[in-house]
């Protein structure tokens, strides 16, 4: 019964609050940050079509694409490499997991919005 309690006590809380404002805390950011490192960069996009689809500006979309490009070549790289690659095939193995993880991971931590000084 203290549970049932305390969930209609965090709906009250979270009904009260905008979806905006819930989208700019700290762990929102550090959530969509995490998202594409703790997928191995398989996620790496997702960030970035949030961001695009919250401000629908012509930066966010580009850069949504560049991670769905960075996404795309990755896939195809991993279906066309032999599996003992070495040198340049191994570099640019090196390159877009990195592209996909930190670059995506960095993107999301910089661009995401922060919660405005007065909240």
């Amino acid at each position: 019964m203290r549970a049932v309690r305390a969930v209609r006590a965090v709906q009250a809380v979270v009904a009260r609050v905008p979806a905006a404002a819930l989208l700019r805390t700290p762990a929102a950011r550090v959530g969509f940050a995490a998202l594409p490192v703790l997928s191995l960069g398989l996620l790496c996009p997702v960030p970035s079509l949030v961001l695009a689809l919250r401000r629908r500006t012509r930066a966010d979309w580009c850069a949504f694409a560049a991670f769905s490009a960075v996404l795309a070549a990755w896939t195809a790289e991993l279906a066309l490499t032999p599996v003992d690659t070495h040198g340049a095939l191994f570099g640019l193995d090196l390159l877009l997991i990195a592209l996909s993880t930190a670059a995506a991971a960095t993107h999301a931590w910089r661009a995401w919005p922060r919660r405005p000084a007065g909240e």
